[in-house]
């Protein structure tokens, strides 16, 4: 996987910082033969796992490409764009201590404090993946 941060083909920028026609990975490998091919947001949990099973279930050869843009280039432009960072928090009424969010999803902001799951929420880029996670909806953004 990449961060996001460094220069690749499908990016139209080269390695030298210069402009470039930007490369499909669904251009390629449907140029290649491939007939199952598939781009989905990894954020969006549910249409990810369905986009999955989907695949198991054809026949094939089968891409799924992931493909959003790297939550801290994210933050950054947010943040360059006058737009808010909506953190998100624990509920702790809610949190049953599963630590399904620490263990599984292992997101840097998210620690255990007092046997439950805590969200730092100076380093939370709001992304929203961790309250998918949760099988308690123990998770929600900051109102």
């Amino acid at each position: 996987a990449m961060t996001g941060h460094q220069p690749h083909p499908g990016t139209g920028i080269t390695g030298l910082g210069e402009r470039t026609s930007e490369v499909k990975i669904s251009n390629i490998v449907k140029g290649c033969g491939v007939k199952y091919v598939k781009t989905v947001d990894p954020y969006d949990l549910r249409t990810l796992e369905e986009t999955f099973r989907d695949a198991l279930n054809a026949s094939g050869v089968r891409v799924i490409i992931a493909r959003r843009e790297c939550a801290l280039l994210s933050v950054r432009r947010k943040i360059k764009e006058g737009k808010q960072i909506k953190p998100y928090r624990v509920d702790k009424e809610k949190c049953r201590g599963c630590m399904l969010c620490v263990k599984q999803f292992a997101c840097p902001a998210i620690t255990v404090k007092d046997g439950k799951a805590h969200i730092n929420e100076r380093l939370c880029v709001g992304c929203g993946v961790c309250a998918q996670v949760c099988p308690f909806n123990a998770i929600g953004e900051v109102k």
